[in-house]
């Protein structure tokens, strides 16, 4: 629903995200790497768009990539957070079909996804308007 889609609203939903990913962490034997990466990039995904609409933005796209470059226009980001946004994008590149490919996800990768997750967890908490 549309009327539903406020900035409040996104980031009530990647907090949820964010809390099955990180408790996920610990539970190995259901959560796979695979379903742990997109547990986590769905709840980066809901705290930029959180961020975005909380300055009356849309992304271009819904690329980590082109989300973590917008909110980057916007506030200060450190550049190794920029730099791992990039490496997480290019673990699954499922949107195109011409450069369609899937890495296998490692749990230093995870690791790396969570401590990510939490800065940007911390970023868009201190920039939201």
């Amino acid at each position: 629903m549309i009327s539903d889609a406020t900035p409040n609203s996104f980031i009530k939903e990647a907090n949820e995200f964010y809390k099955v990913a990180v408790g996920g962490v610990k539970k190995k034997k259901v959560f796979t790497n695979e379903i742990l990466y997109n547990l986590i990039s769905i709840s980066m995904e809901k705290y930029f768009m959180g961020f975005l609409t909380s300055r009356n933005q849309l992304p271009q796209c819904h690329t980590l990539k082109n989300m973590i470059n917008e909110m980057k226009s916007l506030v200060e980001v450190n550049e190794s957070i920029v730099q791992k946004m990039y490496y997480f994008d290019d673990v699954q590149q499922i949107c195109s079909l011409i450069d369609y490919h899937r890495k296998t996800i490692s749990d230093h990768d995870i690791n790396e996804m969570i401590s990510v997750l939490g800065a940007v967890k911390e970023l868009v908490d201190k920039n939201l308007n």
